[in-house]
């Protein structure tokens, strides 16, 4: 016999998001979370259906064209969101935020959202970089710490050439990471020889606390 209690919101949009049903995924996601809150949707919503859907695809049972639909339609809903700022920290460190290679953003959107609801500062250099390019952008701006976000093996794989780079060109930076592969491989973020990993935007922001204390 079935309970009557209704399933949570990052199951509901699981199920929405492997439909890809935009427009029910949206009033989801509208129904579920706080405007007053948008980080918390983040992390209580979004982050828990879309890592379910990342497994899914590592098991086989999801699609990738369903985790790409999937991670639009978030960002979409994210991109919309009003970010409140607790205020301009002082004395943090230059942050900057980036894709490998490919285009998918997602990740990139939620770890912006945390931090600047957080009050950081966050230079954003978009999607499809490589490694020259986002090696550049780090000595022109002086970034002392970088998030960087992949979502294939291929894209994750390019950071040791990134850090690789960063050591020959004697720049101090913190290199931090996140994405499925990460998640999939917990120890993939030291072959790669970057300083740490992100599980979630959470995470994200307690990792450049602590770089910036």
């Amino acid at each position: 016999m079935k309970s009557g209690k209704a399933a949570p919101p990052a199951v509901v949009l699981e199920m929405a998001l492997l439909s890809s049903d935009r427009v029910g995924a949206r009033k989801i996601l509208k129904d579920s979370c706080s405007m007053d809150e948008p980080y918390q949707c983040i992390s209580d919503v979004v982050e828990p259906a879309l890592r379910s859907i990342g497994v899914k695809w590592a098991d086989g049972e999801a699609s990738l064209s369903q985790v790409y639909v999937s991670g639009r339609i978030c960002e979409e809903f994210i991109r919309s969101l009003p970010v409140p700022s607790s205020g301009i920290r002082p004395d943090q460190p230059v942050i900057g935020i980036g894709v490998l290679e490919d285009y998918h953003t997602l990740g990139k959107e939620t770890v912006m959202t945390a931090l600047h609801a957080s009050g950081y500062r966050v230079i954003d250099y978009g999607a499809g970089l490589t490694v020259s390019d986002l090696l550049e952008k780090i000595k022109d701006d002086g970034i002392e710490v970088i998030f960087i976000s992949a979502l294939m093996l291929r894209a994750a794989l390019k950071v040791r050439e990134l850090t690789a780079s960063l050591k020959e060109a004697g720049l101090s930076v913190r290199v931090i990471v996140g994405g499925a592969p990460f998640l999939f491989d917990e120890h993939l973020w030291e072959e790669v020889d970057a300083d740490a990993f992100a599980h979630d935007a959470a995470e994200a922001v307690s990792l450049v606390g602590g770089a910036s204390s």
